[in-house]
């Protein structure tokens, strides 16, 4: 799968703007998978990419705004380079179809060297998900796992 998603670096136009240029000027997210996947190369972060449906679904998407609101969910996700992907687009569909059309919204964790995808689910996340999501992964460590269908027993 990431040998395609790498494949699709070579389809996108924007191929040549260079690295200084978005380092320079970087957004909260990207909305560019390309440019994204550029960035965590070069910043060695780990790269957060939400698929969202398009408007028009009746699936409620992931809005970031909501990821941020906390002070420690804001500080989590400066050790991340983020990437929302409108899938009705047609760059969205592509992106949707290399991450095997899963159930949307969707959210994948690729770690720091852009070879692995060490976190993925398509289940609606809760504030404490994201809590979760974010200190499991922040350093991009490709050994790092976090299954959030797991529940903890608590004694009655």
């Amino acid at each position: 799968m990431l040998t395609s998603l790498t494949l699709l670096l070579l389809m996108d136009p924007s191929v040549g703007v260079q690295s200084q240029q978005v380092a320079a000027n970087l957004p909260t997210h990207f909305t560019s998978y390309t440019l994204a996947y550029r960035e965590a190369q070069r910043s060695k972060k780990p790269l957060l990419v939400v698929l969202n449906p398009g408007e028009e679904s009746s699936e409620v998407p992931v809005h970031l705004e909501d990821v941020r609101k906390t002070q420690q969910r804001r500080k989590l996700l400066e050790r991340f380079v983020v990437v929302e992907i409108d899938t009705s687009t047609s760059h969205g569909q592509t992106v949707h179809k290399l991450f095997e059309n899963k159930p949307l919204p969707h959210v994948a964790v690729i770690e720091r060297e852009q070879q692995w995808q060490v976190f993925r689910t398509s289940r609606k996340l809760q504030g404490e998900d994201w809590n979760k999501i974010l200190q499991t992964f922040q350093n991009g460590d490709r050994t790092a796992s976090l299954n959030l269908d797991v529940q903890l027993q608590c004694p009655t």
